[in-house]
């Protein structure tokens, strides 16, 4: 794991949330996208190094919906660039973590990702993240 690469934070209304955040960090979204295969939409907001992803569900079996509907909203996973996306999962597998999806999906902004069970991390989401390019 190279650096953090975002912190996801679950909302209800993103238009909403989208406006308090650029208040509380003095600068507008740069990107809002729908990830259809997890059923949510996303913004994200680049403040100094850092990333900061806004998610709202977008059919009520999402898997940001449920978060909501349990913890209400609030940080719901915190992201980690890696080079070998492949490589890391069975290195985790390896080290007894719980891998939620063994083949990297498609996620937000230009990556393929993997999460990691709560319940072999302390309670945090951890999800993988790497670029995507010619070569994956």
């Amino acid at each position: 794991m190279r650096k953090i690469e975002h912190i996801g934070i679950a909302v209800k209304n993103l238009d909403n949330s989208n406006a308090l955040f650029a208040k509380l960090f003095g600068e507008p979204h740069y990107k809002i996208e729908d990830v259809l295969t997890e059923g949510v939409k996303t913004s994200f907001f680049q403040v100094g190094p850092n990333k900061i992803e806004l998610l709202e569900a977008t059919n009520p079996d999402s898997p940001i919906a449920k978060f909501i509907e349990k913890k209400g909203e609030g940080i719901h996973h915190i992201a980690f660039d890696v080079e070998d996306i492949v490589a890391e999962i069975a290195r985790l597998k390896a080290e007894g973590f719980t891998v939620l999806n063994e083949t990297p999906k498609k996620g937000a902004d230009n990556k393929i990702v993997c999460f990691l069970h709560p319940k072999s991390t302390n309670g945090v989401l951890v999800e993988l993240c790497q670029e995507i390019s010619g070569t994956v």
